[in-house]
């Protein structure tokens, strides 16, 4: 989806009321559902004609895509049919695709007709998506139930999408008056997106969406319809394409039995919380003495935004994971939100800021235009310590384990010490452990870069600031005393001790981004700590399958000579062994939802997160690179 002329942030509905309180588009001029009952029209049209509740019964995981959002009244009454009826421990993924968001105001008062779900209404108002392009995951644990809203345009949205939906919502305005959202190409991608057997249910059944269906794979019958409506549609796949496989690794494992996390840090310990999320069994092994000994172990850290002009995989990544971090951390008393001031270093970081700030990619409660550059409101400090227990709170963490080696067994891995004794079983393994990843023979070929870093932290003479300021370097407000730096300095050894020259490289730079703080700093009592941030060449982050690094080139070999690449089957890889890493300086943000990135893989459920962001930090993508310049990677 490229920027072009199209404006960052989703457009807003242009919404009427009827008298009876329900929405209508008056661009489509159509309602948003039945005036008749919209419960019980989801009822009887998508769940009645889906076959639900009857075909998730005795599932551990379903899921459920759905063409237009709205109000979330279908996701409402899908939820409170799920919370009565699903098996002990099953999750249900609902994914919802929506081009024109509501605000949550405008939800509230739709809900407002419907007070049998008002305790489900204000548990999804209390998470209501913001408005931002792209996808936003909200989990709501105790019911097993995940919604995911995805804000772009349906065929940019399903062409990004991943995952095999077992049930289909077509709720998109009526074809004469939203063409687009029934069109041939949108029904192939659906097919294309389905588990075997799905079915998908409409209130339409005028005849362009019966034969796009049809021409889908789909066997369509009409139906009793629902109130005034005198006919609706059914749909069950009959037909699956061949598959294409992807050039990236993807899989799951064949069966999810314990899943074992090497590295306590937060990369770790996000995965280690998706996966408890899920109901899988957890156990994480830290090579210290406590979690948090490497990067995530400062005593605060800057929780902000990287907002890019350009769209692309990476800038999405990043949008949507400072979002799932705000959830993340607030929902957990783990986030100072006491505001962060971006100040442009330079006049190209001027350009790009006062860009940003022109046509926003976040709305004005997350992202405004201030004196001295801009300022994101919600983002703020986060107490690593406090993150991590909270994180990894009720996981099974064994500190001291240094795991030196990995092999292939029956059931999944065997995690070996440094004597070669097996020290854990797992499924699954989930390598996450800083500037060790490339430890293991399996990941011995990964291209990372180290710099260390040092920050500084201590008490000023007089009131810290009322925000945090990021710019050339960054001081943060933490509690009555400040955090200030940080250093990047190269290095090819993984260790780090604190130093008297980077100190005062921290101090000459706070006195260039805030003289009035630097002036106060108390120096007797200030306080350093240095560590290593783990990188790679593009800077983006690692993350998914550990591909098979000496079979993938063999595979792929034709890519040096420019020949097409081999997709009549999957891409070597080590089965069940993930990669999670290269987070840079960006773990805090980035963590959350990675974890849910590789949590989502391995119990195959569809992703938060589009195909295009996910190529760009599969860790095969330096294979592939390699490989086309002509110089394969050694594996």
């Amino acid at each position: 989806m490229a920027h072009g002329s199209m404006s960052r942030l989703p457009p807003r509905p242009d919404l009427a009321w009827t008298p009876d309180g329900a929405p209508r588009s008056v661009t489509c001029d159509d309602v948003y559902f039945s005036r008749d009952g919209g419960l019980e029209e989801t009822r009887a049209v998508f769940l009645a004609g889906c076959g639900l509740p009857e075909r998730w019964a005795g599932r551990a995981r379903f899921a459920i895509g759905e063409l237009g959002f709205g109000a979330g009244l279908n996701a409402l009454a899908t939820w409170e049919m799920w919370r009565r009826t699903r098996a002990p421990g099953a999750v249900l993924h609902y994914v919802s695709i929506e081009g024109f968001p509501l605000e949550r105001d405008e939800a509230a008062r739709a809900h407002a007709a419907f007070p049998e779900i008002a305790a489900l209404s204000a548990r999804l108002l209390d998470q209501w998506p913001v408005r931002a392009r792209g996808a936003q995951r909200l989990w709501f644990v105790e019911d097993g139930f995940t919604l995911t809203v995805i804000h772009a345009d349906a065929q940019v949205a399903l062409d990004g999408m991943t995952g095999a939906f077992d049930a289909w919502f077509l709720d998109g305005f009526a074809p004469a008056r939203n063409e687009a959202m029934w069109s041939a190409s949108l029904m192939q991608r659906i097919a294309a997106l389905s588990a075997p057997d799905a079915r998908a249910a409409t209130y339409s059944v005028a005849g362009a969406v019966r034969r796009a269906l049809a021409d889908a794979g789909f066997a369509v019958e009409k139906a009793q319809g629902f109130a005034r409506k005198r006919e609706r549609l059914e749909a069950r796949l009959l037909e699956t394409s061949a598959r294409i496989h992807p050039l990236l690794p993807y899989s799951a494992p064949e069966a999810i039995g314990r899943v074992a996390i090497i590295g306590a840090g937060v990369a770790g310990a996000s995965v280690a919380a998706a996966l408890v999320k899920r109901g899988v069994e957890v156990v994480v092994f830290e090579a210290a003495a406590a979690p948090g000994a490497g990067a995530s172990g400062n005593a605060a850290g800057l929780m902000m935004p990287r907002l890019d002009r350009a769209d692309t995989g990476v800038s999405r990544l990043h949008l949507a994971a400072y979002l799932e971090a705000l959830r993340t951390y607030a929902a957990r008393g783990v986030l100072d939100a006491v505001g962060v001031v971006e100040m442009p270093d330079g006049d190209d970081d001027a350009m790009a800021l006062a860009d940003l700030l022109a046509d926003p990619p976040l709305p004005e409660t997350h992202f405004q235009n201030d004196a001295a550059g801009a300022l994101h409101p919600r983002a703020g400090v986060v107490r690593p310590r406090a993150v991590l227990d909270a994180l990894l709170n009720g996981v099974d963490v064994r500190c001291s384990v240094c795991i030196a080696s990995l092999s292939r067994s029956p059931d999944g891995w065997t995690l070996h010490d440094a004597e070669g004794r097996a020290v854990c079983e797992a499924s699954a393994v989930v390598i996450a452990n800083g500037a060790a990843l490339a430890r293991f023979s399996q990941t011995r070929w990964l291209p990372l870069e180290y710099s260390r870093g040092q920050v500084e932290h201590g008490p000023l003479d007089g009131a810290p600031p009322a925000h945090a300021l990021s710019g050339d370097g960054y001081v943060a407000p933490f509690g009555d005393s400040i955090v200030f730096g940080a250093t990047f300095d190269r290095t090819v050894d993984p260790v780090a001790e604190a130093d008297a020259s980077s100190r005062a490289r921290n101090l000459a730079q706070l006195a260039r981004l805030a003289p009035d703080i630097a002036a106060r700093v108390r120096l007797d009592a200030l306080q350093s700590r240095a560590g290593i941030r783990t990188a790679t060449p593009d800077r983006a982050p690692l993350a998914g399958l550990a591909p098979d690094a000496a079979a993938f080139n063999a595979r792929h070999a034709g890519l040096m000579q420019g020949r097409p690449a081999q997709r009549d089957a999957p891409s070597p890889a080590h089965e069940g062994l993930y990669i999670l890493g290269g987070l840079g300086a960006r773990g805090f943000a980035l963590g959350p939802l990675l974890g849910e990135r590789i949590a989502s893989e391995i119990c195959a459920e569809p992703q938060a997160l589009d195909q295009g962001a996910l190529d760009a930090i599969n860790p095969a993508r330096f294979l592939i690179r390699a490989l086309k310049r002509g110089r394969p990677v050694s594996g």
